[in-house]
């Protein structure tokens, strides 16, 4: 019996952090996948700042330690509020998105005393070439 678990990888890209500058991920190998979601969470602000947002998207590369440039279309609309998520539809992997993928989650913050953005970013491959995929990281 298949279930969702055997064709869906789950990749932690950015770890939860208070941030208050950009987090890239490391490289992420989409080799034996099809599609994807990035999908980007936010908590809540400290800092007390006046306002605050954050930002994603996804870079592209054909090695995993070359020039990374940003995919087409492959971002968030801006997250202005605590507790949120947003997703990023990746289609086409291996074709019309390079096989290196990361991703970059940016908080902008105004006012405050050092604010901080709790941000964090998971990645779920899908449509696998050969499955069970295998989540043990």
């Amino acid at each position: 019996m298949r279930s969702v678990y055997d064709g869906i990888k789950n990749i932690q890209a950015v770890d939860p952090i208070a941030a208050s500058a950009a987090q890239t991920s490391d490289a992420i190998d989409t080799m034996g996948f099809n599609s994807g979601v990035v999908v980007v969470t936010n908590g809540a602000a400290t800092g007390t700042p006046d306002s605050y947002t954050v930002n994603a998207k996804v870079t592209e590369c054909d090695t995993s330690d070359g020039q990374f440039t940003d995919v087409t279309g492959a971002a968030i609309t801006e997250i202005t509020a605590d507790g949120k998520i947003a997703n990023i539809r990746l289609e086409g992997l291996g074709t019309s998105i390079e096989r290196y993928i990361k991703v970059v989650v940016t908080p902008a913050l105004t006012g405050g005393t050092t604010p901080k953005a709790l941000v964090g970013a998971t990645v779920h491959l899908g449509r696998a070439y050969t499955e069970p995929v295998g989540n043990e990281q």
